[in-house]
């Protein structure tokens, strides 16, 4: 999924909503969004998003 293509899946979602990510059959709320720009030519440069450890 490219940066547009989640902007657009967000856009469709009521504003007041939490995001919830899944993972190892668990659910944790999305507490960051971080951009790290590829160091290597031709690949692409990476959001990452952050869960709440604690949940």
């Amino acid at each position: 999924m490219t940066v547009a293509q989640l902007i657009d899946a967000l856009a469709a979602m009521p504003s007041e909503a939490v995001v919830i990510l899944e993972g190892d059959g668990a659910f944790a709320r999305l507490v960051g969004v971080n951009f790290e720009k590829s160091a290597v030519a031709g690949l692409p440069d990476e959001v990452i998003l952050s869960t709440d450890c604690e949940e």
